[in-house]
């Protein structure tokens, strides 16, 4: 077939905007650095080749991914430019010479920093005052992430003997080791997902739309930059000592040299180094020190010509393909996992690594008994990465069923995941029944994972409806369970039949439906019954229900062990009707509220789920428009915000009492 150099280009294109938007917007990249490069570097060389067929909305031509419609769009007074990669002594010395040429001389300073593994964030100073924090996004424009940024506690809210205007002070966001350690060990007791890595920890962390929950996570800002503003220095490493001054934090790592020889000799010695930071780093950045000569090399299209990044390339082995394994995860999605045989990588022993996805399985070609690559994506994750050597004869296909329950696949015509719709699969019961039971679904207090880890070893629930068929001599043979113990989770139980629709829908785990997309499915249909009549059209029509969302719902609604487990539900009582809302009456129509704090009567979520039932709308920031901040425990940033603006504050008693 001959080679067509137009569709090769689109090709590509449309596989570095995928990896784009896992790495940029979704915060899930499954490609390593090294990979990803690759793939970049053979659309630009292609496009090279062959520029009549570039393009502006090409990913060579841009930086990093699209601006998301969670946060406030922020224009770039200054583009957040990304920086050239590069993973060997010689294309640095590539980069050394193209530099010199262009400058014509070799008398000039670089500095060396390490590359801090977080996420870029850019914060506005005006007069010294912090003013507003934003993404990179696209890196013309960002996203607003100012409250949840305030939060990060070594970034100054006010900066001594700053310029006066306009300063903008970029670096990065990011989290020590040992707190994503700690962080994961939280998110695991609370059933939730743990982070593969600081990044995503960081990247996670920044795009809560509760500021609240930002605060709790530990990070920490390097100063490495800057944008728009007057800048009194003539140099980078002058820049770096004014940040020094104002009370940033800026890379422990520097090196300031006119010898390139120097640059490698410091790049040979830290690979080790590196390991032993409180920080990941996954490699160095190089820059040209005098502003006047940054200004003579200017950039690209998205990169600066005057720096470049020196990345280390990860640790990889070799090892043979056993067998490809099928984990059916909490929300039902199946993951391909590859069984190998042990081989060592970056000081651990590896015997199983993903495969992520099963287009991931197609675009590597792999097959079982083939010799692998593998890598830890930062050094975390193993991953196979590339196939070494075509010895496999069994190609790796998608399940046409749950390998766990044997119920139908479901699969959306143009994503990547593979579901078990079944709700009482039993890859996904402990994590099901634990999400069934929390605070934000049907909150049975006390049923948490050692109770359920019991009930399930003893096969007393094998399903939702079977939490409401416990006795109390069924409770009394649990560990550590008496007589109070044993009523009080009984009680739960029973004050949990009485949660409206909207609890239950979300408590049932279908995907894609949030809290927030069940309480829209509820209000809508009002009772189960209609909302299992549902069709597809009729589910689209609901403001903020698409396409993906609705197919999952008519798919949940038609499964014959999805509706038996409802009408067992039925059968134990539960409630299956959404109070209507009476808009007419209630005293926050049309108002906006913000909750802060920890509430003790509540979650926040159940707090906001009671506003709206009275009319209000809810919202994660506090501004002028804000009818009143409905604050509790430890209130931070928000309750200051709401005093400095005039805003009225209601305790949480307060807010009760005008419910009634």
């Amino acid at each position: 077939m001959d080679f067509n150099p137009k569709e090769e280009i689109e090709r590509l294109k449309k596989l570095v905007n995928y990896h784009n938007n896992l790495y940029y917007n979704l915060d899930n990249p499954i490609l390593s650095d090294t990979q990803y490069d690759e793939l970049y570097n053979q659309l630009k060389t292609l496009e090279e080749q062959f520029p009549q067929f570039r393009t502006k909305n090409s990913p060579t031509q841009r930086v990093g991914g699209t601006v998301s419609s969670t946060f406030a769009p922020v224009p770039h007074a200054v583009p957040m430019m990304s920086l050239d990669n590069s993973y060997s002594p010689a294309e640095v010395s590539e980069w050394y010479a193209r530099t010199a040429k262009l400058l014509a001389r070799t008398d000039f300073d670089m500095v060396v920093e390490a590359k801090i593994d977080g996420i870029s964030c850019s914060l506005l100073y005006t007069n010294g005052k912090l003013v507003r924090a934003s993404s990179r996004g696209d890196g013309k424009t960002g996203e607003d992430i100012t409250q949840n940024v305030l939060t990060v506690q070594d970034i100054p809210h006010q900066i001594p003997n700053a310029p006066l205007g306009d300063l903008e002070v970029r670096g990065e966001i990011y989290l020590d080791k040992k707190d994503l350690e700690i962080l994961n060990q939280k998110q695991q007791q609370a059933g939730e997902n743990i982070f593969a890595n600081t990044r995503n920890a960081a990247a996670g962390s920044l795009r809560q739309k509760d500021a609240a929950i930002t605060a709790t996570r530990p990070l920490k800002f390097f100063a490495h930059s800057f944008g728009a503003g007057h800048i009194q220095a003539d140099t980078f490493s002058g820049f770096i000592r004014l940040c020094q001054s104002w009370g940033f934090a800026v890379s422990p790592v520097r090196l300031q040299t006119a010898a390139l020889a120097d640059v490698l000799q410091f790049y040979k010695q830290f690979d080790t180094d590196r390991h032993n930071l409180p920080f990941d780093v996954d490699g160095l950045v190089v820059k040209v020190d005098n502003f006047a000569l940054q200004r003579i090399l200017g950039n690209t299209a998205k990169s600066p010509r005057w720096a470049i990044a020196f990345k280390y390339p990860a640790q990889q082995a070799t090892t043979t393909l056993k067998n490809v394994l099928f984990s059916v995860g909490r929300s039902g999605i199946i993951t391909p996992v590859a069984e190998l045989e042990p081989v060592p990588c970056a000081g651990v022993i590896i015997s199983n690594a993903t495969l992520h996805n099963f287009d991931e399985v197609k675009r590597l070609g792999v097959r079982v008994g083939d010799k692998v690559i593998i890598e830890r994506a930062g050094e975390v994750i193993p991953k196979v990465v590339k196939v070494a050597q075509a010895l496999g004869q069994h190609e790796v296909l998608p399940p046409t069923e749950c390998p766990s329950c044997h119920s139908r696949v479901y699969k959306e015509e143009g994503e990547v995941g593979y579901y078990c719709i079944n709700p009482a699969c039993p890859a996904q019961l402990r994590a099901r029944l634990l999400h069934f039971a929390s605070r934000g679904a049907m909150d049975i207090d006390g049923l948490g994972e050692n109770i359920v880890d019991q009930l399930l070893s003893r096969q007393f629930v094998k399903n939702f409806a079977d939490i409401y068929r416990l006795s109390f001599l069924h409770l009394l043979s649990l560990d550590n369970f008496k007589d109070k113990k044993a009523q009080n989770l009984l009680d739960a139980i029973e004050a949990s039949k009485h949660r409206p629709l909207a609890r239950l829908l979300f408590a049932l785990g279908i995907a894609f439906v949030g809290a927030k997309t069940a309480e829209l499915l509820a209000d809508r249909f009002r009772t189960m019954d209609a909302f299992l009549q549902a069709g597809p059209e009729e589910l689209q029509a609901i403001p903020e229900v698409g396409e993906t969302v609705s197919q999952s719902v008519y798919d949940f609604t038609h499964d014959p062990k999805a509706l038996e487990l409802v009408e067992d539900l039925r059968r134990e009582g539960l409630n299956f009707t959404q109070p209507q809302k009476q808009l007419s009456a209630n005293i926050f129509e049309g108002k906006t509220l913000v909750f802060t704090g920890e509430l003790t009567t509540m979650t926040r979520t159940q707090a906001e789920l009671k506003a709206k039932e009275y009319g209000a709308k809810t919202s994660g920031s506090v501004s002028k428009k804000t009818a009143y901040v409905v604050a509790g425990a430890e209130a931070g940033s928000k309750l200051k915000k709401a005093q400095e603006l005039g805003v009225p504050v209601l305790t949480e008693q307060q807010f009760l009492d005008m419910l009634k």
